[in-house]
């Protein structure tokens, strides 16, 4: 593919992702205000269930990702699709009866069966618009699939603006109907561009059920990767929910929130270059990671001098949590560490089907997350500690996933993975110990000394953008 097509590409995924964020901000802002705080709990509670529908296809769709990737779009069968697309959604309206008959059944609280029934409902429409998205994704439809998260998240957001603001109408309902509206109008956008895969003409039942066999018995696999890897994070919050008070979790997971933000454009690049990888040589695997750590390295490093001016201005927005922004010092670095392995070593362990691999190196993790929250939380009970343990946990998995990835190319990056852990310890000490200019002068100095050491590095990359 040429170098222009894939920056092009990252420019689509990156403008509907960056939109994403933009009105996810907006939610975190202004909604809180307009709904009542028992709305609010109920729409909240309703997100939560809502985050977890992806997870009930039980990885069929993870295998179609994994097993087609790197194919074209007039490459997929249009008979197998179709058998897989109907049982997928035959599968999803089965589980929302099951669901719902379950929490009118068991579920005593009036508000939390409310939000469990409006979350089920929407299972057969989110995991159809998740497979559409991955058909677009896996054949490089890049256009295509940043149009469908687009579409989602502006009529949603005006459907938000309509109903609260401009009717006035302040109630869970009119959230949902605004939630139901967007769900429905994607799913319908993602059938008009995967309509020659929904033509129903089937295979056997015979062959439909083997091909869901081996898409399960693949996606299962990542599937529960990534429940692994949202887990790692998701104990150290739990464990300072637990510990200490909401106001204190809710600033940690502020400044987390902002040290993530890199992570708008990494996801975006992850997206496009899976399928590139997928269908490249083997021979020239090696090289190419080299030359994308090497590039991503040299922009995460200096994408952490952005901390400086955005703590200043968030100090000035937000005076409340002006205590809290310390704490951006250690969690920044947070962002180098996913986004390595989000869009280089993930990428390369999955388009190399080895993602089993990525599932114990994620369960290892979590172990140590564990015992990294026990100690910080509930023995040693020190919130700095406890701060410090996320970024820590982060680089364990970074190190312990580069190893395993270089070993199979095999590399040897032990040199840069040092140099990287580092950079990194500079950022926290010289900003967690000195003011603002201060640190911005160590870590500045620090940065152009790594420029200078690998110049000849940055110099090959600048050279093959040129080019």
């Amino acid at each position: 593919m040429k170098f222009g097509r894939v920056i092009k590409n990252i420019s689509y995924s990156f403008s509907a992702n960056l939109i994403s964020l933009l009105i996810s901000i907006f939610m975190v802002l202004f909604v809180p205000k307009m709904l009542s705080v028992n709305d609010y709990g109920l729409w909240q509670l309703f997100l939560f269930y809502y985050s977890y529908l992806g997870f009930l296809h039980f990885g069929w769709e993870d295998g179609i990702y994994l097993r087609y990737a790197g194919k074209r779009f007039d490459e997929l069968d249009r008979k197998t699709f179709a058998g897989q697309f109907y049982c997928i959604i035959l599968l999803q309206i089965v589980l929302a009866i099951v669901v719902s008959m379950f929490g009118e059944a068991f579920v005593e609280n009036s508000d939390k069966r409310l939000a469990l029934v409006c979350a089920i409902w929407l299972v057969p429409f989110v995991n159809f618009n998740n497979l559409c998205n991955f058909i677009m994704q896996i054949t490089n439809r890049i256009k295509e699939y940043a149009r469908l998260l687009v579409t989602e998240r502006v009529i949603f957001f005006l459907g938000v603006l309509f109903f609260l603001v401009i009717l006035g109408w302040n109630q869970f309902c009119y959230m949902y109907g605004a939630q139901v509206f967007a769900v429905v109008s994607m799913a319908a956008a993602g059938a008009y561009l995967c309509k020659s895969l929904l033509v129903p003409h089937f295979d056997s039942f015979a062959a439909i059920r083997q091909e869901a066999y081996k898409n399960v018995s693949v996606g299962i696999k990542l599937m529960l990767a990534n429940i692994a890897s949202i887990l790692i994070i998701g104990i150290v919050r739990y464990g300072i929910s637990m510990g200490w008070d909401v106001a204190t979790f809710g600033k940690v997971s502020l400044t987390l929130g902002v040290s993530n933000f890199l992570m708008v454009f990494i996801n975006s690049v992850s997206i496009v270059f899976f399928p590139i990888i997928k269908r490249m040589d083997e021979e020239k695997r090696s090289e190419v990671y080299t030359i994308i750590r090497n590039a991503l390295t040299f922009l995460l490093f200096a994408g952490l001098i952005g901390y400086y001016p955005i703590r200043y201005v968030l100090s000035l927005w937000l005076p409340k949590y002006a205590d809290s922004l310390i704490y951006m010092s250690v969690l920044f670095p947070v962002c180098v560490f996913e986004s390595k392995v989000t869009l280089l070593i993930n990428t390369y362990l999955k388009s190399m089907r080895k993602e089993f691999l990525m599932l114990k190196i994620n369960t290892v993790s979590v172990a140590f997350s564990l015992i990294v929250t026990t100690f910080t939380v509930a023995i040693w009970h020190n919130l700095d500690a406890a701060v410090f343990s996320i970024v820590l946990v982060y680089a364990f998995r970074c190190v312990l996933a580069e190893y395993h990835v270089t070993l199979l190319l095999g590399l040897n990056l032990r040199k840069n993975m040092l140099e990287d852990l580092l950079m990194c310890a500079i950022f926290i000490i010289s900003g967690w110990a000195l003011d603002s200019f201060l640190c911005m002068v160590v870590y500045g100095a620090a940065y152009i000394v790594f420029v200078l050491i690998h110049r000849c590095s940055l110099q090959q990359i600048v050279a093959m953008v040129r080019g």
